[in-house]
């Protein structure tokens, strides 16, 4: 059996370290990833689930289910749980299948039909073609797939923008260009004409070629009674772009303004931040904060938890006085507070964050951490 973009992944029940699971029950209206390993107790792969139990909360914020799965049995699986997480500081958090009879390799066309019946007595050698990633959209079919051999460790961030990229052109009819991240310009797709495309796209698009519409990456509509905030040149800082990037990714800043803001992760170019602000009353309210450094445009920001849970807004950066200095234009949407007009809503936003930059461009004058 030879699976292909579009495919059904093929159902199966299977135990794991987290119980038995059914897999198209297991996945639910979710996306998942399956990433399988020819053997317990190998190196490379070792990393792997180390590294990908990190990112689980970037995996968890798209939608997306991770599903491991080894040869071996489950009850290997826990004895080599132990081992990532002495050497890798993390041991998995989601669940390992285990395969010793060989039944999902196969399935999945990762062994030939002719590999026999157990994993007893094979070797990682023999099992080097299980090293395969799948991605598998809510509709049960495979979107995309990637093998690696045993000797290259997977690219776990390169998954993670693999999944943005399939989420974002399943919702959008636009195709994303190489190297692309969130935030970054997008392709209008071939099959949209340009009279539909003027429809989505009033404001036009750069076509170096006529098969080739470039726009910026479009966002879900915002909320009825979002506030919308467009602030240009809301700060100046006196520092080069590639500064205020290195700036930005060190995550711990003093702000005077916020009662703790505490960097928790940085994985990738995504910043994650624990953060408790300020309300006007002088109470205070808790959020995650994780920023998408997307050089040299910009940073996009999202908000977990709190009064502005869900906001979603964007630093722009352009470049200033040879290079010399770096102008920040911000712009977002945030969630109608209760009790506030949204006139009340956007000057307080507003003078949030004019002050949460001031801030910023002061304690950069005197960081000594970038170059």
């Amino acid at each position: 059996m030879s699976l292909r973009i579009n495919d059904i992944a093929p159902d199966f029940t299977a135990e794991s370290t987290e119980g038995s699971i059914s897999f198209h029950k297991w996945l639910g209206d979710s996306w998942a990833i399956i990433f399988s390993h020819p053997k317990d107790f190998t190196p490379v792969c070792t990393t792997e689930l180390g590294y990908t139990a990190k990112l689980k909360p970037e995996f968890d914020r798209r939608g997306v289910k991770v599903l491991g799965l080894s040869v071996d049995p489950v009850a290997t699986h826990a004895l080599w749980s132990k081992d990532i997480e002495e050497t890798q500081g993390m041991a998995p958090n989601f669940p390992v299948i285990g395969d010793p009879d060989l039944n999902v390799s196969k399935l999945y066309d990762m062994l030939p039909a002719d590999s026999g019946d157990t994993a007893d007595g094979r070797t990682a050698a023999d099992n080097q073609t299980v090293r395969t990633v799948y991605a598998i959209g809510p509709d049960k079919k495979i979107k995309a797939s990637l093998s690696y051999p045993m000797s290259t460790g997977r690219n776990f961030d390169e998954i993670l923008r693999v999944i943005d990229s399939l989420q974002l052109t399943a919702k959008f009819k636009v195709s994303t260009p190489v190297n692309w991240k969130q935030g970054d310009d997008v392709i209008i797709s071939g099959s949209v004409s340009n009279d539909e495309a003027r429809k989505t796209y009033p404001g036009g698009w750069r076509e170096p070629k006529p098969y080739m519409r470039i726009v910026p990456q479009p966002t879900d509509a915002p909320n009825a009674g979002s506030v919308h905030l467009d602030k240009r040149s809301i700060a100046t800082f006196d520092a080069p772009v590639e500064k205020v990037f290195h700036y930005m990714s060190a995550g711990n800043h003093p702000h005077a303004s916020i009662k703790t803001h505490k960097l928790v992760g940085s994985i990738g170019n995504t910043v994650s931040i624990d953060a408790e602000f300020y309300n006007p009353d002088g109470s205070t309210f808790r959020t995650m904060l994780r920023h998408q450094l997307n050089k040299p445009t910009g940073i996009v920001s999202t908000m977990t938890g709190g009064p502005f849970d869900g906001a979603r807004f964007t630093h722009t950066y352009t470049s200033l006085a040879d290079g010399k200095q770096t102008r920040v234009d911000l712009a977002g949407d945030f969630p109608p507070v209760p009790g506030i007009s949204p006139e009340d809503e956007l000057r307080m936003i507003d003078g949030m964050f004019t002050t949460f930059f001031a801030e910023d461009t002061a304690t950069l004058r005197k960081w000594d951490h970038g170059a």
